[in-house]
């Protein structure tokens, strides 16, 4: 079964709000073995709307609405649905209740008009009861093809969509899809494809494969469909033991923090930070964990380069020399913080994170990162890309691998 989601409102287009549903809806089709073939989005009004429901029915078997059945003037998919189908609005006592019974609960005894229309539904539609809103759920079959309207409030869409679908299955034959995604740390995608070549061109056919590349991050997602949901899980788990013999790769999504945290408290170590570039990000991110300061002495930040040597005692003309955005003074920012904190490891970055900055030598990226263990510092120079914000996502994730890396010699 192929199905199609359209999201309507002017305040997704204008990017008042993100689309969050979309991506809720298409993953809980999938888990029903239903495929997404495509997601629209349409502002509040009746020639588009009533455009995209016209092309969304004659590709697919489900149309998935959401937004445009709330109480206002520019909430019309009810109309559009009744002209569409050339249908009418009729009175439900059952809607009325439900809407009555909502509005009472909230302490309002006074029903609006605006709230009396919304018991107004298409004559052939089926209504799905909202016990969350005021808004029912929509239901319409005509032939072989379905069209279901849910309000756009996504608390209130997804306990409808879970309670159509109960109906919806009984109704409807559905094929299995399944997906595996797995994970590949500190490989650029297209370095990563590269390797991969010749397994993607052998892959079984009835195999769909995906990239999904973030920083530091590619998730391969292998997905089939089919009627044999034992089949499927083979033919998937087949190709997975295949890449398991040409690169390492994660199950799961690894929490690096929580690899930080399981492995500084089973070993009784402690850990502090220097930060001039990530400006506490990685303070803030290993802190996040209740119970951190178990093994967390404490961070600083020290931004400017007078600040590096009053706070950590770094000799001025070393800065002077080498500059901030140096091997030599994030070395020196590892061991002096590790001294002040008496910590067995400290982490001690600084770079250029942009988008200003950065010299000929070490343009706007270029972020130096340092480790210091019991008998040794290691540092690397890295050369991120993107944002300011995906820069210091990155100069955070590769701290705390490269911490963990170290950490594996001591343990």
């Amino acid at each position: 079964m192929r199905a199609e989601i359209i999201t309507i409102g002017d305040e997704i287009l204008t990017g008042q709000i993100v689309n969050t549903n979309s991506i809720w809806i298409a993953d809980f089709l999938t888990t029903y073995g239903i495929e997404c073939v495509k997601i629209s989005t349409v502002k509040d009004f009746q020639l588009d709307i009533l455009e995209v429901i016209d092309q969304s029915i004659k590709n697919v078997d489900l149309v998935i609405m959401t937004g445009g059945l709330g109480p206002t003037n520019d909430d019309i998919t009810k109309d559009c649905l009744c002209k569409y189908f050339n249908d009418s609005l009729v009175y439900d006592t059952d809607v009325f209740e439900d809407i009555s019974s909502f509005l009472k609960r909230k302490g309002r005894e006074k029903i609006l008009g605006l709230n009396k229309n919304q018991a107004m539904i298409p004559s052939k539609s089926r209504a799905v009861r909202n016990k969350l809103g005021t808004a029912p759920g929509l239901w319409i079959k005509q032939e072989n093809k379905n069209v279901l309207a849910l309000p756009g409030v996504p608390y209130e869409m997804k306990a409808l969509m879970k309670d159509f679908f109960v109906e919806f299955r009984k109704e409807n034959k559905m094929l299995n899809i399944i997906q595996k995604t797995i994970f590949v740390r500190n490989v650029p995608e297209s370095e990563l494809a590269n390797i991969l070549k010749d397994w993607e061109l052998g892959i079984n056919k009835n195999i769909k494969l995906a990239y999904l590349p973030s920083p530091g991050l590619v998730r391969l997602c292998l997905s089939s469909i089919g009627m044999d949901k034992l089949y499927l899980e083979e033919i998937i788990n087949l190709e997975l033991e295949k890449l398991a013999r040409i690169i390492d790769y994660d199950n799961s999504e690894i929490d690096l923090n929580q690899m930080v945290f399981d492995a500084f408290i089973k070993n009784n170590l402690s850990l502090s930070v220097a930060e001039s570039c990530s400006s506490g990000l990685i303070a803030a991110s290993l802190t996040s964990l209740p119970g951190s300061s178990d093994y967390f002495k404490g961070g600083v930040v020290v931004y400017n380069d007078l600040v590096k040597s009053h706070i950590l005692d770094i000799d001025i003309n070393i800065i002077k020399e080498y500059k901030a955005v140096s091997k030599r003074v994030v070395s020196e920012m590892a061991i002096k913080v590790s001294e002040k904190f008496k910590s067995d490891f400290s982490i001690a970055t600084s770079g250029y994170a942009g988008p200003h900055g950065g010299t000929k030598s070490n343009p706007v990226g270029t972020v130096f990162i340092a480790i210091k263990s019991p008998d040794n510092v290691f540092v690397k120079r890295f050369i991120f890309t993107g944002e300011r914000k995906t820069v210091l996502h990155q100069v955070k994730s590769s701290a705390l691998e490269m911490l963990i890396q170290e950490l594996k010699k001591y343990i």
